[in-house]
This record gives C-alpha cells, structure tokens and sequence, in this order.
C-alpha cells in the first residue's frame, strides 16, 4: 500500500509542476502579444526539486507543454528580431540639435 501512495504523491506532485508550466506558457503567449509584459517575465528558472522522475502516466501532457515551448521560442525569437530591427533603424537616425521633425519610414 504504501509505494501505492507514493506513485500518488509523485503524480500529484507532478501535475502541481505541470499545471504551475503550463500557466507559464500560457502568461509566455499573453507577453509575446503584450510588449509591456514581456519586460516583467522571470529570467530563470529552476526544476522542481524532491518530485521524482515524471510517471509514464503524464508523459503526454509533459510533451505537450515541451512542444508549446518550442512553438513559443520561435514566437519570442520573431519578436526579439523585430525589436532588434527597430532598434536599429532608431540608431539610424542621425543624432542633431536641429528643430527639424524627423520621420522614419519602416515600411518603404
């Protein structure tokens, strides 16, 4: 009875981790679409400590979120380019004490 109830506090264990990840995917979706936000996000992150190895049980729902993470890198790193771009095209313009208004056209 007792390795019964450990599976059941590694799997209940588990789904705690998997729900808190997928909340962070989910927070990582609403940030890519929000600039704002995505100045707040945490810069690390740590695994979670004393849970186990993940129960073949909740193997799918672990590859799912993995697969989401791969979906949102790309989503961030189109993001970080066109920052990127941007940055670069207000460095490209000239720095002058002028009274003049200076526009930049990004599209042509």
């Amino acid at each position: 009875m007792a390795k019964n109830a450990t599976l059941i506090s590694a799997e209940e264990s588990w789904i705690s981790v998997l729900e808190q990840m997928e909340d962070d995917m989910a927070r990582l979706r609403r940030c890519a679409l929000d600039s704002e936000e995505l100045f707040e996000l945490p810069t690390s992150w740590s695994p979670p400590e004393d849970v186990g190895p993940l129960p073949s049980s909740l193997a799918p729902r672990a590859q799912a979120i993995f697969m989401e993470m791969q979906e949102l890198a790309v989503v961030l790193k189109d993001r970080r380019d066109e920052t990127a771009r941007q940055l670069r095209a207000v460095d490209s313009i000239p720095r002058s004490m002028s009274s003049t208004s200076v526009y930049l056209d990004l599209v042509g």
